[in-house]
């Protein structure tokens, strides 16, 4: 048996979502990681009800903020964090 037409539609529809349901935590890991120089097994997130995530890990805690631009990847920001140096004038 083939799916096809809304049928087909619906099961892609459906694994995407599923794919999704994790939400931002492997990136709010991988970022503190990054940030506070600890190993993303140590880090645990949490989803915040307001918006963000906490992530504590390594006796450090931070809030982050997430997005995911339509085309481009899911990125997360420490809140509180410099913003980074860019070049003025040129978006680099």
């Amino acid at each position: 048996m083939t799916l096809r037409g809304p049928a087909l539609a619906a099961g892609l529809l459906s694994l995407a979502l599923l794919a999704g349901c994790h939400g931002f935590e492997p990136t709010v890991k991988r970022t503190m990681s990054w940030d506070l120089r600890c190993p993303e097994e140590k880090i645990k997130v949490t989803s915040l009800p307001a918006g963000g995530y906490q992530a504590e890990g390594c006796g450090q805690a931070a809030l982050y903020d997430c997005s995911w631009p339509e085309g481009g990847t899911r990125s997360c920001t420490r809140r509180g964090a410099p913003a980074a140096k860019t070049l003025p004038g040129t978006g680099f």
